[in-house]
């Protein structure tokens, strides 16, 4: 029998393991800027360890059966000490998807190998799901931690002492640990199946989708978010002391995984504080609804039945990752751009010298691109402020605020879809259990209460509407408009220079501030060839532009 220390030593590495789906999370942006790669690549740095880790469970429990947990354990988890080593020194992409690789197949042996060592069937029963449940939500909290302490190697170096510790921890008892015959698999009812895996896909957007729009939609400093979605783990941890039937459990989970993650479709407003009511929800329906799934309404009596029941929870992740990674991506991409041209359409607008508008409006907005939107978009402002003084220093800081403002809104409608799918997953889990006869009579009110809790959703809708900014008009060219009337000679220059813009937007089927920014920057050039045929930054397309 393992003793207490080496017991909660095995705990911690199966906790980490799983903690590994999500630990990155915070560290994407950092990942975006330093691998020069794209939401998809980073989303990949979470999506090849899931993916794998659901392919390797199943070859690991084989192993075990054959050769026994503590040498197949020990080897996987010495396995995972190096391939975290590999990913802490990767410079490049390529690279760290290779070791999350061998990391997910060490992991996998790992957990295992902690299951059957800490009898997680019996006796360890609790503590194994204590490092279920934890080590799951917790992961984002602990990587930001560490990313912002010691930047994003150091989530790598860390794991390596730890799993090293836990390989010689799990062969010291090798002498006397054995291969077993296979034992008989435990039924795997197709309702719980499926609610299993829509519950740990819903329970992707809060860990992946929310971290990345904290910190790189909303600039949110990496320390500051990993604090903020440390709700998750603690409401869960807090949860799955509550006792009562499963299938009550499972289902009311599921109703509060799907109102806290629909809830973050609707943020209103760009502050910490909005998401924690709904992590609250989400994690509370996660310390209900996965031990209620994996050990009671699907039975969890042997390692093969842990490896089916982690590979049905990791293929739901990695679905949902593969599903919604391109739609924030292009979301992302579309929203940032449509920001940039109301930007534009401010700065044209605003009433401020024309010969400081010549150059603002490219400085403001040509760099603002979708890998950290706010915090290039604030780096510009402040570049830029001590330009002004007096009124026009006024005038300034509004159309900065105004142009933040406009940008959060457009960052949050990238990720609204996601979450919405991603929300209706949690509440579809708790009518397939319904549909597929979980025995709920005896928890009706339970399930009443987390039904209302569905009723946060059009609150925080409502909120969200009515606290969003009012939207910056991308006018009609080829229509007559208001113009900004600085008075003046130059006033009366710059008006003239507005109405050419219109004139010649109007002529290519533009809008004029696509064509500023065309005209300013070498992508948005190419970007507005490849929609217009014309290319503002040539010759050619210049003289086309004008006197076409």
């Amino acid at each position: 029998m393992l003793s207490r220390r080496s017991a909660l030593v095995l705990a911690v590495s199966a906790g980490l393991a799983l903690a590994d789906a999500s630990v990155v999370a915070l560290a994407l942006p950092a990942l975006l800027r330093e691998l020069d790669t794209t939401v998809e690549g980073v989303a990949a740095v979470l999506g090849v360890y899931v993916l794998v880790l659901a392919a390797a469970l199943p070859v690991a429990g084989e192993l075990e059966r054959r050769h026994g947990a503590a040498r197949v354990g020990a080897a996987g988890l010495a396995l995972m000490a190096g391939a975290s080593l590999v990913c802490a020194a990767a410079g490049s992409l390529g690279v760290l998807l290779a070791g999350r690789a061998v990391q997910a197949a060490g992991g996998a042996a790992g957990l295992l190998a902690a299951f059957t060592l800490l009898d997680g069937a019996g006796r360890g029963r609790r503590l194994w799901v204590a490092a279920a449940v934890f080590g799951t939500a917790a992961g984002p909290a602990l990587g930001g931690a560490l990313t912002e302490a010691l930047g994003w190697r150091a989530i790598f170096i860390a794991q390596a002492p730890v799993a090293l510790t836990a390989a010689v921890v799990a062969f010291r008892p090798a002498a006397v640990s054995h291969a077993v015959p296979a034992p008989a698999r435990s039924p795997l009812p197709a309702g719980p199946a499926a609610a299993l895996g829509f519950v740990a896909a819903a329970l992707t957007a809060v860990l992946f989708l929310l971290v990345l729009e904290l910190v790189a939609g909303w600039s949110v400093d990496p320390l500051v978010a990993a604090a903020a979605v440390s709700v998750v783990p603690v409401s869960a941890l807090a949860a799955s002391r509550v006792r009562g039937p499963a299938a009550v459990r499972a289902v009311t989970g599921a109703l509060l995984i799907g109102a806290g993650t629909l809830c973050l479709a609707y943020l209103p407003g760009a502050s910490v504080a909005w998401t924690i009511p709904p992590q609250v929800l989400a994690g509370a329906g996660m310390g209900l609804a996965l031990p209620a799934l994996s050990g009671e309404l699907l039975l969890e009596r042997s390692a093969g039945d842990a490896a089916r029941l982690l590979c049905l929870r990791h293929v739901g992740i990695a679905a949902v990752l593969a599903a919604l990674a391109p739609v924030v991506s292009h979301q992302l991409d579309a929203s940032t751009h449509t920001a940039r041209l109301r930007g534009v359409a401010l700065v044209l607008d605003a009433r401020l010298p024309p010969q400081d508008k010549l150059s603002l409006a490219p400085a403001l907005l040509t760099g603002v691109r979708s890998k950290d939107p706010r915090g290039e978009l604030r780096d510009a402002i402040d570049e830029q402020r001590d330009q002004f003084s007096g009124a026009e220093r006024a005038t300034f800081d509004t159309l900065a605020d105004r142009a933040d403002e406009t940008l959060v809104a457009a960052v949050g409608d990238a990720f609204d879809e996601a979450f919405l799918i991603a929300g209706a997953l949690g509440v579809l889990a708790a009518a397939v259990l319904v549909l597929f006869g979980a025995p709920v009579a005896r928890g009706r009110l339970a399930i009443a209460l987390a039904a209302v809790s569905l009723l946060a959703v059009p609150a925080y809708a409502l909120l969200h509407r009515s606290r969003a900014p009012k939207p910056v008009t991308i006018a009609d060219p080829c229509a007559p408009r208001r113009l900004p009337g600085t008075g003046g000679l130059t006033g009366a220059l710059q008006d003239v220079a507005l109405r050419q813009l219109d004139r010649s937007a109007c002529s290519i089927g533009s809008s004029r501030e696509e064509l500023v920014l065309a005209l300013a920057d070498d992508a948005d050039a190419q970007r507005f060839k490849r929609r217009y045929g014309v290319d503002p930054r040539s010759l050619t397309g210049l003289l086309s532009i004008l006197f076409g």
